[in-house]
């Protein structure tokens, strides 16, 4: 398997984050899939825009090679009705769709999510899905690493994970051995912003810091020690940013390496 091929775009709908970045975006996650050479995403609703059911949208997307599809959206995306969320829509798909593998919570860690989708919830959740043979992952930032967290995130098969604040890249010597060690052996996937969404900056992501993070985790992914990295997101991927150019020249240096 090359590098590539473990590379992942959190797919918000086309602009999605227009509003909050000030861009005026319009690249759609299957136009980032052929820019950048991505072929997977994370289909993800922002602020409650995928909408249940979800042929039509599985149907764009059909030219990806994996798509992990959100349970719940992001912390904007009103909660769904049903208990176990979006999951019975997700495995409505599956008759139709080839490329759909799993399932994902965003923006889980908060109180009222927690509260509404306690362990027993989740487990049921992943045994849905694993029954139909796709995994469940959730989102972790880093400041949530020093949580009690340990009773939910034994009910996922995978976790992703996202430091937010840009000057914490700095801390990855720090904040790794921490991922692993809550992750227990599951898969464990890199996050990666192309832009800097933190409320204190809300601009370009620093060039530097965003290299780092990429060198690092390009490593991580060719000796085994991440099962992928992702890249937050195709709504900013048509906008003129030092981050975009240095992901496509990352990827045409090293996307065909070998992964472990």
């Amino acid at each position: 398997m090359k590098l590539k091929d473990k590379l992942w775009n959190w797919g918000h709908l086309e602009g999605s984050h227009n509003e909050c970045t000030g861009l005026c975006c319009h690249m759609t996650p299957e136009d980032f899939a052929k820019e950048y050479g991505i072929p997977n995403a994370f289909v993800v609703s922002y602020g409650g825009n995928i909408k249940p059911p979800f042929d039509a949208m599985a149907g764009r997307l059909s030219s990806l090679s994996e798509i992990k599809w959100s349970v719940l959206g992001d912390a904007s995306t009103p909660l769904p009705d049903a208990e176990l969320g979006n999951t019975e829509d997700i495995l409505a798909i599956l008759n139709s769709t080839q490329n759909v593998t799993g399932g994902v919570v965003d923006d889980f860690f908060s109180p009222e999510r927690m509260k509404r989708f306690p362990p027993e919830v989740l487990k049921k959740i992943k045994t849905a899905l694993n029954e139909k043979g796709l995994d469940f992952w959730c989102v972790l930032y880093d400041h949530q690493l020093d949580l009690d967290l340990r009773p939910y995130l034994k009910c996922f098969d995978g976790v992703t994970f996202w430091i937010w604040e840009c000057e914490n890249i700095a801390k990855m010597d720090e904040y790794l051995p921490k991922i692993v060690s809550l992750a227990e052996g599951k898969k464990l996937m890199g996050g990666i912003y192309l832009w800097d969404y933190d409320g204190k900056h809300n601009c370009p992501m620093d060039a530097r810091l965003f290299e780092d993070q990429l060198s690092r985790y390009f490593a991580m992914v060719k000796s085994g020690a991440l099962d992928g990295v992702i890249f937050c997101s195709s709504t900013v991927g048509d906008a003129d940013l030092p981050t975009n150019k240095i992901l496509k020249d990352y990827i045409e240096k090293y996307g065909d390496d070998t992964v472990l």
